[in-house]
């Protein structure tokens, strides 16, 4: 969301930088561990015709279900970003819930130690130098955790994608199997799994038919919230009665968002609420944003730390956060309709239901008439 990410140049120009190589953002609780009587049969193929590079024919449909927390809403289909392929021939597989929460794995049966070479010189770069020898000492074996723990698996090299705290690829030879698991609470380790899984049906796939889900998987996208003009979900009244007179007509974003002017109070900073909506992917970037939220912060904390220390001072140390805190709920409460996720970066207060990604201003306001404007917001979605 807008102002939502920060503005570091450097994290904005390691992630151009990225996304233009490989594509970052690229198409892309408790296990349940077996798959639920209520999950939808999985289209497959007795005859020895199936597509043997099918995506989706590499992992079990309940082997995902356990790691994504719930049952399959529809079978496994081809396309990304949420969105089924019309024409059936991606190259990744999604995995989505009734929820909207969802796995992708994206299989390059050639060429992917190109891509995956790409990878480690933006890695390279951010590291400063981006020479060979920066390149080479960031490639391992075996995937090492921010504890040091190694995950081991059938690849002979993996790495996480850049500034994203849940793309997760391994090679092996000229393979590349990459596992995009932002839109969903699984954990590093779970989503290693699931890419050690489908290399090791990489010489016998399973008989799933990934263009097979598409028409279900494209019904199941109709029942998401409609977007609308963000300035309807409440009445001007409503509204009042949540943050005090306004000073005008709410202004519309169109889709986007909303803007609540408060009267000016002479020799004060004007103040205006922000309702800002995200309708598809929201808790996508919800996760991705608190990740590289962190990054920042911890980039201008030692910036701070360096400069205290020259003046012969010193800062407590700052904890890092690990892949796996990055999902982590924020211990902010919603103080109405309840919410999947929510979260206070100290700028906006966000909440997210069925995938719509809603947001307020935090700063400059009344923090608790803010986190109830989100709440009867988000109720309306």
């Amino acid at each position: 969301m807008p102002g939502q990410t920060g503005g570091l140049s450097c994290i904005a120009f390691a992630a151009l930088v990225c996304g233009a190589l490989l594509g970052c953002s690229h198409k892309s609780a408790p296990p349940t561990g077996s798959k639920s009587p209520s999950s939808p049969p999985f289209a497959s193929s007795d005859s020895g015709d199936y597509a043997k590079d099918d995506p989706c024919s590499l992992l079990e449909p309940k082997e995902v279900e356990a790691v994504l927390g719930v049952p399959l809403a529809v079978p496994p289909y081809r396309g990304a970003n949420a969105a089924a392929d019309p024409s059936g021939s991606s190259d990744t597989c999604i995995y989505e819930g009734a929820n909207f929460r969802y796995i992708s794995l994206e299989v390059t049966y050639e060429g992917g130690a190109q891509a995956y070479s790409m990878t480690n010189m933006v890695k390279g770069l951010m590291k400063g130098g981006g020479g060979k020898a920066d390149i080479a000492n960031n490639v391992k074996k075996n995937f090492r955790l921010d504890d040091g723990t190694e995950l081991t698996g059938e690849w002979d090299e993996a790495s996480l994608t850049p500034m994203n705290c849940c793309i997760f690829s391994g090679l092996r030879g000229d393979q590349l199997i990459t596992i995009d698991f932002t839109a969903s609470r699984a954990t590093l380790p779970q989503a290693a799994g699931l890419v050690d899984s489908a290399y090791k049906r990489m010489e016998q796939p399973l008989k799933i038919d990934g263009g097979a889900g598409i028409s279900a998987a494209r019904a199941l996208g109709k029942t998401r919230p409609a977007p609308r003009d963000v300035c309807s979900l409440l009445t001007r009244a409503e509204v009042e009665a949540i943050v005090g007179k306004l000073a005008a007509d709410p202004v519309a974003h169109k889709q986007d968002g909303c803007t609540y002017n408060l009267p000016t109070v002479p020799q004060s900073v004007p103040q205006s609420y922000d309702l800002e909506v995200r309708w598809r992917g929201g808790y996508y970037q919800w996760r991705s944003d608190r990740y590289v939220n962190h990054i920042g912060g911890a980039a201008v904390g030692q910036m701070a730390s360096d400069v205290v220390k020259e003046m012969g001072g010193s800062l407590p140390e700052q904890k890092p956060q690990s892949h796996e805190e990055a999902d982590s709920g924020g211990g902010t409460a919603v103080p109405a309709d309840p919410a999947e996720s929510v979260s206070d970066d100290g700028m906006h207060f966000v909440v997210v239901k069925k995938d719509v990604q809603v947001s307020v201003n935090s700063r400059f306001v009344d923090k608790e008439r803010a986190r109830a404007l989100v709440a009867a917001a988000a109720a309306r979605i």
